[in-house]
């Protein structure tokens, strides 16, 4: 068995409390990733030389489709792999690369790698998964060809004892826009998201715009953040359904180590690692008189303290168009 660690977050998804329980898939779905295994001669024709053949086929210089949102008022594109009919997928500014739930590559017939597990980081915990390899995917009229991807080898579901449902996990990682697009817009007012396949991002249509230099860390987008005389990188991350986030340590830091208001709820936190309550993770929301990032300062802003590395979410960035100018490597806030 090959273990490749590829250390990258995945969301941590609100659902409603129902008796949710997080474990490996079931014995077929698996004996069916191993079935969907990639021979020898498919194996050659997916490479160049020692890497994977990934090819891309945009329709022009730009394309424009339409931004869903899933249960978590998270931004999703309708996706087609390998020809199947389109569904949601989560655009995930905070994970590196591609992963699909278990059911969705067997669904879509993706060639496993079964011997390669990486190893994923969410905001829960770890978990190994599967690698493999999307033939097509289609997203509008862009295809990709050879895509790599991970299959998530673990699953949570929940529901009534007569009434059962799994709750699945399949995002398109930062890495698709970043090595094929010049800049990758997620307008969350105008429900839009853009790819800009050739030249350069023309700037913000609007007056009202600030922007900031981010960096990569991991293979996700990392700007910075400052409190009083603390600063820190925290990841802009679509895949997050908070605003901003800060660990424990940092809140000591900031001198918020205690108080707040307790978040409470019948709901759970399920994403990569498990399942968690919020009472759990000790989350909990705070205030802070002024708060500098991405370009702009937010006075009084609300800050949450839970597990996991520093974020910029969407219930943050869900009052902008925002742009990852991928050229100049600067992310852009328009309103």
């Amino acid at each position: 068995m090959i273990r490749r660690r590829f250390f990258f977050i995945l969301p941590a998804c609100l659902l409603p409390a129902c008796g949710v329980s997080h474990g490996p898939v079931s014995g077929g779905t698996l004996a069916r990733l191993h079935a969907q295994a990639v021979t020898p001669g498919e194996g050659a024709r997916m490479m160049d030389g020692r890497r994977l053949a990934t090819r891309s086929h945009p329709p022009g210089a730009a394309m424009r489709v339409r931004m869903g949102r899933d249960g978590a008022r998270l931004p999703t594109v309708a996706s087609s792999i390998n020809g199947r009919r389109a569904e949601p997928l989560l655009l995930d500014t905070g994970a590196t690369v591609t992963v699909l739930d278990a059911a969705m590559a067997v669904r879509g017939r993706v060639a496993t790698v079964p011997d390669v597990k990486p190893e994923m980081a969410g905001v829960m915990g770890r978990e190994s998964g599967m690698a493999a390899v999307i033939q097509a995917l289609q997203i509008g009229g862009w295809r990709l060809d050879n895509l790599p991807c991970i299959v998530r080898l673990q699953r949570s579901s929940g529901g009534l004892d007569f009434i059962g449902n799994d709750f699945s996990i399949s995002v398109l990682g930062f890495h698709l826009a970043r090595q094929h697009c010049s800049y990758l817009t997620l307008d969350y007012p105008g429900s839009v998201v853009e790819f800009g396949f050739r030249g350069t991002f023309r700037g913000p249509s609007s007056r009202r715009h600030c922007k900031a230099p981010y960096t990569l860390r991991n293979g996700v987008p990392m700007a910075r953040v400052t409190v009083g005389n603390v600063s820190w990188d925290a990841i802009v991350d679509t895949g997050s359904c908070f605003g901003v986030e800060i660990d424990q340590a940092l809140a000591q830091r900031i001198g918020h180590g205690t108080g707040g208001s307790v978040v409470r709820g019948d709901f759970v936190m399920v994403g990569v690692g498990g399942v968690v309550t919020p009472q759990q993770a000790g989350v909990r929301v705070i205030q802070v008189p002024r708060l500098k990032m991405l370009g702009s300062t937010f006075n009084n802003a609300q800050v949450e303290v839970m597990p996991g590395p520093a974020r910029i979410g969407s219930y943050f960035l869900q009052n902008y168009r925002v742009t990852f100018d991928f050229r100049r490597q600067v992310v852009w806030l328009e309103w």
